[in-house]
């Protein structure tokens, strides 16, 4: 097949390094800052860029690798080029939106929601990896689609060497990457904006790395990604809330008896799932 990445920022150009390794189809590459094409070209990266007119009807598969209020314009910006019966499909990290949108369109090719479970503190082409998706999930949220057409891209996820496909809907992706992604930076990026934070060397081991290493974080695109996925989000705002009012609540108190139950019923459920 013939496999168009459409951006080639970290998880595009980790995308198209993951299918040169381990595939033998062919990666045709785009992206809107033409030297970054040139260089993946050059590092062997993709076997073939240009204008989008001529890399898109090509293209058996397309992943469009942008930032979240892009993608939906970029595809039916060009959907007289995509080929007949082929797959478009996505990288973003937020699908009910997405597939919403694109379910809304008579097209004459198949949109299925993609997502592959991996990223870095950094990002951009320079910063991409071929091994990036070891051991990661790529999820896939089709509406509608046909189911020959969800098989390929879980035979693409297998030959690529994801660990697993997941096939679900929009909402519950949402709902799970509200609490196993989005809170998690939401929590890091709250506190490192403690004043304390700037005093840490000398006190700080490995609580402090755990705890703020995602705080590093694509600012402009993962406010979008917030505000794009906000009910589940704020759902889980509430949650730790509430919990963090139980916190303050006993030791406030100095109840040692409740705060003990507490801890250990967070050490018990961790234990249980991992």
């Amino acid at each position: 097949m013939k496999i168009l990445i459409a951006g080639l920022g970290l998880i595009g150009a980790s995308l198209a390094k993951t299918i040169k390794k381990n595939t033998n189809h062919t990666v045709l590459g785009y992206n809107r800052t033409n030297s970054v094409a040139l260089k993946a070209l050059d590092d062997g990266v993709i076997d073939e860029t240009g204008e989008l007119c001529e890399l898109i009807p090509k293209a058996d598969i397309t992943i469009v690798n942008f930032y979240p209020e892009a993608i939906v314009p970029f595809i039916l910006e060009n959907k007289a080029l995509f080929k007949k019966g082929s797959i478009v499909t996505d990288s973003c990290g937020i699908k009910g939106k997405i597939c919403s949108e694109m379910a809304q369109h008579d097209l004459d090719f198949t949109f299925i929601g993609g997502h592959p479970m991996a990223g870095r503190e950094v990002s951009g082409y320079d910063n991409s990896l071929d091994n990036l998706f070891e051991k990661a999930s790529f999820i896939f949220t089709p509406v509608n689609a046909p189911e020959d057409k969800v098989q390929c891209l879980c035979s693409l996820a297998e030959e690529m060497k994801f660990a697993r496909s997941v096939v679900t809907t929009p909402e519950h992706h949402d709902e799970m990457i509200a609490f196993t992604s989005q809170i998690a930076h939401v929590v890091a990026c709250s506190y490192i904006l403690s004043p304390r934070a700037r005093d840490h060397f000398g006190y700080s081991a490995g609580s402090y790395r755990d705890l703020s290493r995602v705080a590093r974080i694509n600012a402009p695109m993962w406010s979008e990604l917030f505000v794009d996925n906000r009910d589940m989000l704020l759902r889980e705002i509430e949650a730790l809330k509430s919990n963090l009012d139980l916190f303050e609540k006993y030791i406030s108190e100095e109840n040692n008896e409740e705060l003990c139950n507490l801890l250990s019923k967070g050490n018990k459920i961790k234990e249980e799932i991992g």
